[in-house]
């Protein structure tokens, strides 16, 4: 069973909570070098063997996220600051390293890379820390912080078999034919892009990570890249955070346990892991590999050839940068409908209706985590990239709100986006009345954001959004509110005039 929430950890999620941005760095390695990391990770993905056996445990998981989702809602929503003044709470967990910034644990006169390598627990992960100067480089980098979230070596344990030796090449390990199995191990590219995931720049403690929804990483995937010349300005990759409430039970990507952290060294923080962080593949493949949840929405996007528009490369692929948002309706969302608006929309007669609706769901250029957002062109706040101690609007004891509105892919109608966070708890509506029911799931290209109705566009010439009436909608009451979208060319969408955060 572990070895299924492994896999699981990487597609599903990631969140941040603003912070101060830092300081930029030197990139670890050039625009060339990263593209045939994130390749790599994709066909990593497009490789597992048995891929939808693998997936079908998720359901339980993803369906318990959704039954939660509304005590992080209505917690969400309480007035933080009237809290905080006539009820103040001390805080719910103590801090794993005792009194002080750091703790007591670790060694502050050596490295992250010292310390690991020491370690008679963490020998594994050391090991392939010695494979890349550039990843060793940076754990001995003194001048600048970072936060290691490294696996013990009974965490490689569940890493689960792969059936190919190569990255959609030729990289075959086993070069003496003496089929010892070399030939089934991951690429280089695929393990440095692995390692890069597991550091955060900047200094994350425990109690900063209690109250955090997503951490950036020293990933840098070219999906999520600027599209400007400047390879400092790219987007890293994020990774989900969860505590749970009342006791310091952490999970990162969902399946990933911190068991023990806040290890001081020289140059950061080193908190330790049950399981292995995966990079996550593309939204399209999340979607298609856990069919319990997103089955129809999958058969959606092959019917109407959005899946080859949105995939990541290859022809007919839609230019891209700054990632993307994709507001992914459940299955339950779709019959929520009725079963004639979903007959007539997956008919032949109903495709360009079917085609005009997904493309509502759907932002380019522009990822919004819970409280994240990224940007092409170089564009975005860059919320949660913080190497400081300080927090930013919406971290911490505090609460926060930030609205945006989003040009979605069906002529740039714009989709709102309302998100309120208190004490760790986030609550995500869109246009008005649609609840996120699992949020922030991280993906190569940018975040799934999970949605528990079908987004339903506006009339053509009406303000505002589609209202609740959606789940009552007539089939022709359904062509009356789409058929204006299909009389002109579409558009990949854009941002004109949109609000910002």
């Amino acid at each position: 069973m572990k070895q299924f929430v492994l896999l699981f950890a990487a597609t599903a999620a990631a969140l941040v909570t603003p912070s101060v941005v830092r300081k930029q760095q030197t990139p670890l390695a050039t625009n060339q070098d990263k593209t045939a990391e994130q390749n790599a990770v994709q066909a990593w993905w497009d490789a597992l063997p048995n891929a939808g056996n693998l997936m079908s445990p998720i359901e339980d998981r993803i369906t318990k996220s959704i039954q939660h989702s509304s005590l992080d809602s209505f917690l969400s929503l309480i007035d933080s600051e009237e809290q905080e003044e006539d009820h103040p709470h001390p805080r719910p967990w103590p801090p794993h390293g005792g009194h002080g910034r750091h703790g007591h644990r670790g060694d502050p006169d050596k490295t992250i890379y010292e310390l690991i390598k020491e370690n008679k627990h963490t020998t594994k992960f050391a090991e392939l820390v010695d494979k890349y100067d550039e990843i060793k480089q940076l754990l001995e980098d003194t001048k600048h912080n970072h936060t290691l979230f490294v696996p013990t070596d009974r965490a490689f344990e569940h890493v689960p078999h792969h059936g190919h030796g190569h990255c959609g090449g030729d990289d075959d390990d086993d070069k003496n034919n003496n089929n010892d199995g070399d030939h089934k191990k991951p690429c280089k590219e695929f393990i440095l892009a692995l390692l890069k995931y597991h550091i955060t720049p900047g200094l994350y403690p425990l109690h900063r990570i209690h109250t955090s929804h997503t951490l950036p990483t020293e990933l840098h995937p070219p999906a999520l890249d600027t599209s400007t010349s400047s390879s400092s300005n790219n987007h890293p990759q994020r990774i989900r955070t969860s505590t749970t409430p009342l006791i310091p039970l952490t999970h990162l990507n969902f399946h990933a346990r911190l068991i023990t952290g806040d290890f001081a060294a020289k140059n950061g923080l080193i908190h330790a892991l049950d399981a292995i962080l995966l990079p996550p593949p593309s939204q399209t493949t999340i979607i298609r590999l856990l069919p319990a949840p997103f089955s129809t929405l999958a058969l959606a996007l092959q019917t109407t050839g959005l899946d080859k528009e949105l995939s990541t490369g290859g022809e007919g692929a839609l230019p891209r940068s700054g990632g993307g948002t994709f507001f992914a309706p459940t299955n339950r969302a779709w019959e929520r409908l009725g079963p004639r608006v979903n007959a007539f929309l997956f008919s032949e007669r109903g495709r360009p209706f079917l085609r005009a609706l997904v493309r509502y769901h759907v932002v380019v250029n522009e990822t919004v985590y819970s409280d994240g957002y990224y940007r092409g062109g170089g564009g975005g706040d860059g919320k949660g990239e913080g190497e400081g101690e300080g927090e930013g609007e919406g971290e911490g004891v505090g609460g926060g709100y930030w609205h945006v509105d989003l040009p979605s892919l069906l002529h740039g109608k714009p989709v709102s986006v309302d998100i309120k966070t208190w004490k760790g708890f986030v609550s995500i509506v869109v246009n008005g009345f649609v609840q996120v029911v699992v949020r922030d799931g991280v993906a190569d290209d940018g975040v799934l954001q999970v949605v528990g109705r079908v987004l339903i566009p506006p009339h053509r010439h009406h303000d505002g959004h589609g209202g609740e009436e959606a789940e009552n909608m007539s089939v022709e009451e359904l062509k009356d509110r789409l058929e204006p979208y299909l009389e002109e060319a579409e558009e990949s969408g854009g941002r004109e005039n949109m609000g910002d955060l």
